[in-house]
């Protein structure tokens, strides 16, 4: 028998208890049962659902909080910054951005008593017109040329672009003199790469901007303040009222800001590729290159590529930004005009001259724009904010290689002894390339590295020269650890030439001297380019040690690999330093000139260290001792002779370069 339901009420509920109502079957009470079920438990649903809404307002808010506090603190880092660069300036620009911002409110002030004073004048019927309106009138065009010559012509015109000026001439030394002294890690770490590129990419118009419009923010927040108080006396609500219905444009363009900002960092990678492909499209040993094996298109055509991808990922925000833009403005105006003709009555009435009644209107305008632009202002400062977030962390990148707050100064400039104590090491995310490697280089020896590719003989120059430090073991410098040395006073016990050596194009004379900046000695330059076989051809040179090299200026003059080796080697005999490393020195050299080159480095490092990487044994075979590395280890070590005896893995690869030469 079917069992009949109906709902009773108890104290604390209302309950299924069988009944009479035909419409309950044992099919419906489990609905039934259901809908008590949430009857009972309603409140538990509306206090999570209150719960839910309350805990997005409050994420919302102290993301609003972070926001605001993070552009707060680079307005402050960046005026201080540009109040370090030129005071007189940054004090001026802003200072005529806020007198910009109150004559409009003159302006309109001024028209109001001229139409008061005309409409006096006109119940008057006065045949003559009356002086103060005459000076009103007056005063109207003055404020007028007011405005075109502080503000459209001093700071918009004058100060923006000396403030802009500065600032991108700073912004560039500081990115500069960072690189200058970052550490060799950051630069061979892609990440640090990255944040580079977006950096440079943006440094230049991006910071700028930021100050820019923080001033047009500045100009809108004045201005916004003045016509609050003006409003005022009309209804303390209106104010209040116009601000709220211009926040959407706030919202709108953070947004859109920050949706930019995600996609600019996510392609950041291909931005490099782009930069780096149209490098490599106009470089004229790949231009010669990609001529003869007609890889000129296909190269393009990757380029293309990657500038659709990039110009797609940025149209992303525009569009959706594009789709909700224009209902704040539609609000905005709608309330306006409701805010305006509730004031029509009292015009009509003559209780509000049609004066104040145009000011009110003038400053609805001046409130309604003025908000709406801080919003908007607001916004690009947010979406910028984010690039002078990159600019400053990267200035911030802090020191890998640590400095010894009381560091060793070496007073005698003379060669010290070296020694790598079972030194071990491993680049950052990346597996170990030295292992256990110990030797001794005594005060004035010529010693040599050689081993195939990768064996980790670059790696121990780049320990010994400080870019990194080891992860076992030390490095002693005249038995002192090489943390507990100064840098830049180590520095100038080393000479360097590496493989991929620097091509500056200056003059001649910059290309000797900059191996000792310092040093003003033009016999010694002369006698470095004799030594390095470079003499000979700057003699051909139409203006010989001042000509201009390269083809990046004007009047420049190309050399040959060759040519440009020895300018280098000519940098390095410049240097006279106590210790002298030498990386690949003549790949680039006949034999015939290495010959006398390598002569001419045993006269000059006779009793100085010199210390050589290299493939060539014709380059190696004459050094004091031959170390064989293999593998991140030192599995050899001798004078050529010794290791030829030892008939191991010197030997073979000297016998098999001999046989090249055969």
């Amino acid at each position: 028998m079917d069992v009949k339901y109906r709902l009773v009420k108890t104290r604390s509920a209302y309950l299924l208890r069988p009944g009479t109502n035909p419409l309950f079957s044992p099919a419906g009470s489990l609905l039934l049962r259901l809908k008590q079920y949430l009857f009972l438990h309603s409140h538990v649903f509306l206090v999570a659902i209150c719960g839910g809404f309350a805990y997005n307002l409050a994420m919302k808010l102290k993301r609003v909080r972070t926001i605001l506090g993070d552009v707060f603190r680079n307005i402050c880092k960046m005026l201080a910054l540009a109040w370090e660069i030129d005071k007189k300036i940054t004090a001026q620009y802003y200072l005529t951005a806020a007198i910009g911002a109150l004559i409009p409110l003159a302006a309109s002030y001024v028209v109001k008593l001229l139409i008061d004073n005309l409409q006096r004048a006109q119940l008057g019927v006065m045949p003559v017109v009356p002086l103060i309106v005459i000076c009103v009138l007056a005063a109207r065009y003055l404020v007028t040329l007011t405005e075109n010559i502080i503000y459209w012509g001093y700071n918009q015109t004058y100060l923006d672009y000396l403030f802009r000026y500065k600032l991108q001439n700073q912004f560039t030394l500081k990115f500069h003199t960072k690189i200058s002294s970052l550490d060799i890690a950051y630069l061979e770490d892609p990440k640090t790469q990255d944040l580079m590129t977006k950096t440079r990419d943006t440094m230049q118009w991006r910071l700028p901007d930021f100050l820019r419009v923080f001033s047009y923010l500045f100009r809108d927040i004045i201005g916004y303040t003045a016509a609050f108080f003006v409003l005022l006396p009309f209804g303390w609500w209106i104010p209040i009222l116009i601000t709220a219905v211009t926040l959407p444009r706030l919202y709108l363009r953070a947004k859109h800001g920050a949706i930019q900002w995600s996609i600019w960092g996510s392609g950041a990678p291909q931005s490099r590729k782009l930069w780096y492909f149209d490098w490599l499209l106009q470089e004229h040993t790949a231009v010669k290159e990609t001529r003869i094996s007609q890889s000129s298109a296909t190269l393009m055509a990757k380029f293309k590529e990657i500038q659709d991808y990039l110009f797609n990922l940025n149209k992303k925000p525009l569009d959706i930004y594009l789709r909700i833009s224009t209902i704040p403005p539609l609000v905005e105006v709608l309330v306006i005009i409701l805010v305006a003709t509730r004031f029509l009555p009292a015009v009509i009435a003559g209780t509000l001259t049609i004066g104040s009644f145009t000011l009110l209107i003038n400053m609805l305008d001046q409130l309604s724009g003025r908000a709406a632009n801080a919003s908007a202002k607001f916004g690009e400062l947010y979406e910028n904010n984010f690039y002078v977030n990159n600019f400053f962390d990267f200035l911030s990148l802090p020191s890998l290689v640590n400095i010894s707050k009381r560091p060793v100064i070496f007073k005698k400039f003379k060669p010290p002894k070296i020694e790598f104590r079972n030194v071990s090491f491993q680049y950052p995310d990346g597996p170990k390339v030295l292992h256990n490697i110990s030797f001794v280089i005594e005060p004035g020896e010529s010693v040599a590295f050689v081993g195939q590719n990768g064996a980790g003989k670059t790696t121990i120059i780049k320990l010994l020269c400080r870019f990194y430090d080891v992860s076992e073991g030390e490095i002693l410098i005249n038995n002192i650890n090489i943390k507990k040395l100064s840098p830049p006073n180590w520095y100038k016990f080393l000479g360097t030439l590496f493989q991929e050596f620097v091509r500056y194009h200056f003059s001649v004379r910059d290309n000797i001297t900059l191996g000792a900046p310092d040093k003003k000695d033009d016999e010694a330059m002369v006698r470095a380019a004799v030594k390095s076989g470079a003499s000979e051809f700057i003699e051909r040179l139409p203006k010989k040690y001042e000509q201009m090299l390269g083809r990046q200026f004007e009047d420049g003059k190309e050399l040959s690999g060759g040519e440009w080796q020895k300018l280098a080697i000519a940098r390095a005999f410049y240097e006279e330093p106590p210790v002298l490393i030498l990386d690949e020195p003549t790949s680039a050299i006949d034999a015939e000139a290495e010959y006398e080159i390598f002569n001419n480095l045993k006269r000059q490092y006779k009793n100085k260290t010199l210390i050589l990487v290299s493939h060539r044994f014709s380059t190696v075979r004459n050094a004091n001792k031959i170390f064989v590395v293999d593998n991140g280890e030192i599995i050899e070590r001798g004078s050529h002779q010794e290791l030829l005896k030892l008939n191991g893995k010197y030997a073979q690869m000297f016998t098999l370069q001999a046989e090249g030469y055969k």
